[in-house]
């Protein structure tokens, strides 16, 4: 469900909200700052813009989040968590085979440069990294860190499974998301990517590494 969907859905009942209410509240909340912080920036969107557009009172937002720093902080951590679940969905179809394995993970990667609020949340958060050095830490651990470990972790496993030892598993695995997303940041300076361009290039990435596989 997009933002714009669940702040419409959000409808402030009178009394004590239950436990239901209180979910939708804190999500139509969250959905409204980030559209806000999105679309505005984060310096000139104020506390009382969020709730008014959310459609709670000043006194339900701030019992929540006491300043707009913690609401902005919430919001990234919040959006690392939802990309996170949705980058895991096809985890179970994944094989024993390293290649696929490696595929799998250079798709993700791949994909995460065309998803619009991926990119414009990095963006957010990088803009304002000096003021929130713990939010681009999050993203960096979220994004790059996680995938790392995740294909290190792969790669000493194949390597026990297949016999085939491996020196530097972590070095390998930072060069290979390196590669493609290098590729990215190359390719999109000249403009958009496309879909199909940067899943070859993933794949590209895949066939190169796995050529080399005796020298991990």
């Amino acid at each position: 469900m997009t933002a714009t969907k669940i702040e419409k859905a959000f409808k402030p009942k009178r009394g004590r909200p239950d436990a239901k209410q209180v979910a939708a509240i804190d999500e139509a909340i969250l959905a409204t700052a980030s559209r806000m912080f999105l679309e505005s920036g984060y310096d000139t969107v104020a506390m009382e813009n969020i709730a008014t557009a959310t459609g709670v009172s000043k006194g339900t937002l701030y019992a929540r989040y006491p300043s707009k720093e913690a609401l902005f902080t919430k919001v990234i951590q919040d959006r690392v968590d939802k990309w996170s679940a949705v980058s895991s969905q096809e985890d179970y179809l994944l094989t024993d085979d390293i290649g696929e394995r490696l595929y799998h993970h250079a798709r993700t990667i791949a994909r995460s440069f065309l998803q619009a609020d991926v990119q414009a949340f990095k963006r957010l958060t990088l803009a304002y990294r000096d003021r929130f050095p713990e939010l681009a830490k999050a993203l960096y651990e979220a994004g790059y860190v996680y995938i790392v470990q995740l294909i290190s972790r792969d790669i000493q496993e194949a390597a026990r499974r297949d016999g085939i030892p491996v020196r530097n598993p972590d070095v390998i695995a930072r060069l290979f998301v390196s590669t493609i997303s290098g590729w990215e940041v190359q390719e999109s300076s000249c403009g958009p990517v496309a879909e199909e361009d940067i899943l070859k290039a993933a794949r590209d990435t895949v066939d190169l590494f796995m050529a080399a596989r005796a020298s991990w």
